[in-house]
């Protein structure tokens, strides 16, 4: 058995998958336990010609019930097991994929890659720019000087805005293997972290299900700004009132290029 230090862990997952599995889900369960003592009596021989001090030991048993918690380490292990033991459509392991391992993917399978993991260039930069909001914050209450001057401020403000737009929603990751080719990219929720983000970037194992395949020459734009507003339902009028170009800046720009794959993390552990 594996022991694992889990990142990420998507418990509604694992148990959907749980119930798949054994037709039902539970948090506890009822464990009996035997108990045994020994009992040693003492007393005086009176029979026959003969008489002394003799003991006699004897065995009583018992049994005790607890009620014991089923973790979430545990219903994950039954997972990995069970995709492990499934030989038509088991597990697949890869520290990197070649060109036919990649073709003779398919949508559904199950993967644990050794993978290294990014955020979003969108998330980075956000977060680079909290932190020197919140680094500019304490410097001006201990110096009573102010570091950011007006433009500096404005462009701080600016990209606050933008992090609190992407505020609830899912997290853009890419996980890459050491050779750079063949990206995953997947959807984080947040409340499923079992570490800080800032801890969460780098290399660890992958377990995940795969959405979809995206093939040499397409690719998937990340934390579009105006993503949303693209899929609005206008009329011809009010697109022709839209500006022609509506993708990010150069500098939150991340496209994803082919061959590559769009999948659903159920777990990310060390």
């Amino acid at each position: 058995m594996k022991l694992r230090n889990f990142l990420y862990l998507n418990t509604k997952v694992v148990e959907d998958y749980i119930a798949a599995i054994d037709g039902y889900t539970y948090d506890e369960e009822s464990q009996a336990i035997s108990t045994s003592k020994e009992k040693t009596l003492a007393g005086k021989g009176v029979f026959g010609v003969a008489s002394g001090n003799g003991s006699h030991t004897g065995k009583q048993s018992e049994e005790v019930t607890r009620s014991v918690r089923i973790g979430d380490a545990a219903k994950f292990e039954k997972i990995y097991k069970y995709l492990c033991s499934n030989e038509d459509d088991g597990l697949k392991y890869y520290e990197f994929l070649d060109e036919q391992e990649y073709n003779n993917l398919y949508r559904d399978d199950f993967l644990e890659v050794l993978v290294t993991a990014r955020f979003s260039k969108m998330k980075e930069l956000t977060d680079s720019v909290k932190k020197i909001a919140e680094l500019a914050a304490v410097f001006e209450t201990i110096t009573d000087q102010h570091i950011l001057d007006k433009k500096a401020t404005e462009a701080v403000n600016g990209f606050s805005a933008l992090g609190q737009m992407k505020s609830g929603k899912e997290i853009a990751c890419v996980f890459e293997f050491e050779d750079g080719s063949h990206p995953l990219v997947a959807y984080l929720d947040e409340s499923y972290f079992r570490c800080e983000q800032d801890n969460f970037v780098g290399q660890a194992y992958l377990l995940c299900k795969i959405i979809r395949k995206i093939p040499k020459g397409q690719s998937i734009k990340l934390d579009e700004i105006f993503d949303d507003i693209k899929k609005m339902p206008l009329n011809r009028a009010q697109r022709r009132t839209m500006p022609k170009n509506m993708d990010n800046p150069a500098e939150l720009r991340d496209i994803i290029k082919g061959p590559a794959l769009v999948v659903l993390p159920i777990a990310v552990y060390q």
